[in-house]
């Protein structure tokens, strides 16, 4: 094959044409064969440009330093106990703790409850309370006369008295047991008022509450009669129950009573069968099987009472109360007075024992005798006004002993009163009381006032400042500020 040359150029040489064919085939083979590795170039650069840019920059590891496991080194003694104590005070702190429960307005504390099962849990039922009482006195007696003389024509000294004493003292333990309804109370009750022969009482009760409407129980408890002798000596207005009161009130005994509330909580009652006025004394060596029949009721018809003879809870509506008492029983004249520091002495209106010889005249001696008393009281509470009053009838007769007797019964009556005013709520308490005893063998007085101070604005905690004018007290035991034929501030 030959080319066309154009025109003016030089001809074609034979076998010239084909030499020149192979060599533009070869450099045609060449280029095409070169075409697929410049295309892979082209793609590769953009590649591996994109990747250059797209890594992250070169990292160099680093490499902890191994490092010696620490020795530790044995605790001390005191880090011991120290871990020790921590772990008993964690364990103490997750236990369940006693919880207190107070006094309110109407009702007396709970104590610290320190048990109380869950018998819906399968638990035993079973719960205790502990509480307690103590009462500091200064009493501080001046006479305004040198002696007295009692009904048998024998005269006694009247002596001043300036004395400190841990006037009394409660250790309470009161729950269930067995069932919730099911109560019991364990009481020690003592006193230093007696010196050398102070005594270590227990007291208390174990019964059965269906409702409140009605608990029966069993126990060594006060004789109810009075409004003011079941009235715990933690609520009283002054720093004792009255003179009255202490003269016609009778003691602690053995005995089965009942006590409640009906017409929704309005009307209270407590009433029950005892050895004796003050069975206690006695024992098991009491004569005779008679027994003393007590009780009282009251009524509160406009809003609760509360608890003692003072509105230190200000009332906002008016309170009132109504009450009666009543007790009859055989008694036998007790000698003396028994362990129990609330005993006392049935006495004549002038303060004379009844069993003392001679007393009902010449030669004689009581041995028994019935008691007979009634009592009537009334209350009234209003932003923080309160006015009270109790009065007694008291019949003795039937007499059995030596005699003959000058007087076939005797009969006496007294009563109470008080009137006080919280100026300053739940704090402050101005109060004056009085009362008087008169018989067939003459009459006894007192009157007086004073503050009582509730500390942290509670009833459990009061300071009082009384002073009192005693003529002829017919009333006399170791607690309270009477002796028998004193006259005196």
């Amino acid at each position: 094959m030959c080319w066309r040359r154009p025109s003016g150029s030089r001809p074609c040489l034979p076998g010239q044409g084909r030499a020149v064919t192979k060599h533009l085939l070869l450099r045609l083979a060449c280029r095409l064969a070169a075409v697929p590795l410049l295309l892979g170039l082209a793609v590769a650069l953009p590649v591996w440009a994109d990747e250059q840019l797209t890594l992250p920059p070169p990292s160099v590891p680093t490499v902890a330093p191994t490092l010696a496991e620490p020795v530790e080194r044995p605790l001390s003694r005191t880090e011991i106990e120290q871990l020790i104590d921590a772990q008993v005070e964690a364990r103490l702190r997750a236990m369940p703790r006693p919880r207190y429960v107070p006094a309110t307005d109407t009702l007396p504390p709970q104590g610290a409850i320190l048990i109380e099962t869950d018998a819906k849990r399968g638990e035993f039922p079973f719960s205790a309370a502990l509480s307690g009482f103590v009462q500091l006195r200064w009493l501080e007696f001046a006479r305004s006369s040198t002696n007295w003389t009692d009904s048998t024509g024998q005269t006694y000294p009247v002596t001043n008295i300036n004395t400190f004493n841990l006037n009394r003292f409660f250790i309470t333990t009161a729950g269930h047991v067995v069932d919730e309804r099911l109560l019991y109370n364990i009481t020690i009750f003592g006193t230093t008022d007696n010196g050398l022969r102070a005594p270590i009482v227990p007291i208390g009760f174990g019964g059965f509450k269906w409702s409140e409407a009605a608990m029966l129980a069993v126990g060594m408890t006060q004789v109810y009669v009075t409004r003011e002798w079941p009235e715990a000596p933690a609520w009283q207005m002054g720093v004792e129950r009255s003179m009255a009161n202490t003269f016609f009130r009778p003691g602690f005994s053995p005995g089965v009573f009942a006590k409640g509330s009906l017409g929704d909580r309005t009307l209270f009652y407590q009433a029950g069968i005892w050895n004796g006025i003050d069975g206690g004394t006695l024992g098991t060596l009491r004569q005779g099987t008679s027994m003393a029949f007590a009780g009282t009721s009251w009524w509160e018809p406009l809003a609760p009472f509360g608890l003692g003879y003072g509105d230190m809870s200000y009332h906002r509506d008016p309170a009132l109360r109504l009450g009666m008492g009543g007790c009859y029983g055989r008694t036998q004249e007790l000698r003396i007075v028994g362990g129990n520091p609330e005993d006392t002495l049935i006495r004549l209106s002038d303060g004379t024992p009844l069993n003392r010889p001679g007393a009902l005249g010449d030669g004689t001696q009581i041995d028994q005798f019935r008691y007979h008393l009634a009592s009537i009281d009334a209350g009234w509470k209003y932003r923080g006004w309160a006015v009270n009053f109790e009065y007694y009838f008291r019949l003795l007769n039937n007499f059995i002993g030596d005699g003959p007797f000058e007087r076939n019964s005797v009969y006496d009556q007294g009563g109470n009163g008080y009137v006080s005013w919280c100026f300053l709520p739940r704090t402050l308490e101005a109060y004056g009381r009085s009362s008087v005893v008169t018989g067939d063998y003459g009459t006894g007085q007192e009157y007086g006032g004073g503050v009582n101070w509730y500390l942290k604005k509670s009833r459990q905690a009061r300071l009082t400042l009384e002073a009192l004018s005693i003529l002829r007290s017919p009333a006399q035991n170791p607690l309270y500020p009477y002796r028998a034929g004193f006259s005196g501030t």
